[in-house]
């Protein structure tokens, strides 16, 4: 496995998620992996023990609350009724004779009242922003899950590059303009292609096979840019520029394929090797 610049970890991903897993505030691909990754790791009651634990921490600040009765006994440690009473006078009498100050308070929040609602108004009425999704945690990890088990994954299988790059120009709504892939070298061939939905993030997968290991590699494109990408060390393979990354597992190697379109592949090649295919089959 050839060392890359940046090492993504199962257990930072695992820790990092686990407020929003038990609140049920991941999305479904990223809840999958949550669990997949618990289960591979031997970490599979991680999310019942963090929620038992949280419990019993809120149940030890409750009883860290203090009632009225300890309260009032504190107050009375440091003056008693009496010059309570005699204070309370006090500060009634200043903020009397600071009535224009009062008013001057009661405007600005009037102001801010206004500002909060024109504010809300425009969140609720101005254009809903495009989603995002982690291109590195979310495309490795469905190689790895196409890598396991691809039937069902691919919504076109063929075996022609001819087919699949038809079928990727009538996909509906595609926010870029598909890469036509040229003639495979001769050790690949196309098993299939297909197109995932990320909350409106939409990506094509291409799933290449070795013809003699059965070695699986993919081939994302998404819009998107290469600087959104964790920084890495770029690399250059006969004037195509870029970044390299891995998994416990799997080698990435990410491009600028065109303006606002970045494409991945995804393999077990090293990712100079990885490069090249993607000169062959993509072109620079």
């Amino acid at each position: 496995m050839a060392q890359n610049n940046s090492v993504l970890s199962d257990e930072d991903f695992l820790f990092s998620h686990l407020a929003d897993y038990l609140d049920e505030g991941m999305t479904p691909a990223n809840q999958q992996k949550f669990d997949q990754i618990a289960g591979k790791i031997g970490m599979a009651d991680v999310a019942t023990d963090y929620g038992i634990r949280r419990g019993r921490l809120q149940i030890e600040a409750q009883r860290m609350f203090l009632g009225e009765k300890k309260m009032r006994a504190i107050h009375e440690l440091v003056e008693d009724d009496a010059a309570r009473a005699n204070h309370e006078a006090a500060e009634i009498d200043e903020v009397g004779s600071s009535e224009m100050k009062g008013s001057v308070i009661r405007f600005a929040a009037l102001a801010a009242v206004l500002i909060l609602i024109f504010g809300g108004l425009y969140t609720v009425f101005k254009p809903e922003s495009k989603p995002t999704f982690n291109a590195l945690n979310s495309l490795i990890y469905e190689a790895e899950v196409m890598n396991e088990n691809s039937e069902g994954r691919l919504n076109f299988p063929s075996d022609k590059v001819e087919e699949l790059n038809q079928y990727f120009k009538k996909v509906p709504d595609l926010s870029f303009e598909p890469k036509t892939m040229k003639a495979l070298p001769a050790e690949w061939k196309v098993a299939g292609g297909s197109l995932i939905d990320y909350d409106g993030a939409k990506i094509t997968v291409t799933q290449f096979q070795n013809v003699a290991s059965g070695e699986k590699q993919y081939l994302f494109f998404y819009s998107g840019k290469l600087s959104q990408l964790p920084k890495s060390i770029p690399g250059n393979a006969n004037g195509l520029v870029y970044q390299s990354y891995a998994s416990s597992s799997l080698n990435v190697m990410a491009w600028e394929a065109d303006k606002n379109v970045v494409g991945m592949i995804v393999g077990n090649r090293a990712v100079r090797e990885q490069a090249d295919f993607a000169l062959k089959v993509i072109g620079p």
